[in-house]
């Protein structure tokens, strides 16, 4: 693919530095990145040298590269951009190695939502389940893992009895031909936090790296759950019993889910 800093949507992307302290761990560094490519590879999300990652980390952007086993990529494989200057700042010694084709999807929901991180996997519940649900999206209501999900509109976490709905897209024969239909999703959907492909897999954004990991973690969960219950005949939707908070002040989640780990 082209060079990564001409795309429009990194040119434009703008990294708010006075947020910095909101993720827990502190921000992303490159030996934790290098760990997430390898758990994530472990849960089978990342297998062969699919699925990738990117990460903002103060004024720099990280990616993962293209066509590298995930669980063997270290630190000075990891692509790394100066939002900022819009400048290269590290690429693999190796000079065939080349940045994710999901580097433009990426850099696509993050200046149109404001995301510090974006996940794509590959697992196999997520390309299950699309081929199970013929519709244009999956929802699944009261489950426990629902509020692990961070709600954009409110600020929130969503709460037990809310219905989560994620849109699902066609897959393409490249990553890269998918950025249309995901900045269809994101006009359309704007408050999405996660895309399905059809037959490919999932994306998953969110305000920090630990709020986007925790909720594919949750989505992952829940995707896997919901195979199991089409299996038993269960109804992915409760639509018989949607409950009102009376004090929605009990319910309040910071960006960080600090306070919102399921039980």
């Amino acid at each position: 693919m082209s060079e990564f800093i001409s795309d429009s949507n990194f040119n434009e992307l703008v990294v708010d530095t006075t947020l910095d302290n909101r993720n827990d761990e502190g921000p992303m560094t490159l030996e934790n990145f290098t760990k997430l490519m390898v758990q994530f590879y472990e849960l089978g999300w990342m297998r062969g040298s699919g699925g990738a990652m990117g990460c903002i980390s103060g004024k720099e952007l990280m990616i993962s590269p293209s066509a590298l086993q995930k669980e063997r990529i270290r630190e000075q494989d990891v692509f790394v951009y100066n939002i900022s200057e819009k400048t290269e700042v590290q690429r693999p010694p190796n000079k065939r190695i080349t940045v994710s084709s999901c580097s433009v999807l990426f850099s696509l929901i993050m200046k149109e939502t404001g995301s510090e991180c974006v996940i794509h996997t590959h697992s196999k519940s997520a390309n299950l389940i699309t081929q199970l649900i013929k519709t244009d999206s999956f929802e699944i209501s009261h489950q426990e893992y629902i509020k692990g999900i961070y709600d954009p509109f409110s600020g929130k976490a969503l709460k037990y009895s809310d219905t989560l709905s994620i849109p699902i897209i066609d897959n393409m024969p490249s990553e890269s031909q998918l950025l249309e239909p995901i900045r269809g999703v994101l006009d359309n959907h704007p408050q999405a936090i996660a895309v399905l492909v059809r037959n490919h897999g999932l994306f998953v954004w969110g305000p920090t790296w630990e709020s986007t990991k925790i909720m594919t973690e949750c989505i992952d969960y829940l995707l896997e759950l919901s195979i199991d219950m089409l299996k038993n005949n269960i109804a992915l939707v409760n639509e018989g019993a949607f409950e009102k908070e009376d004090n929605l002040s009990e319910k309040l989640r910071t960006l960080m889910f600090s306070d919102m780990a399921p039980v």
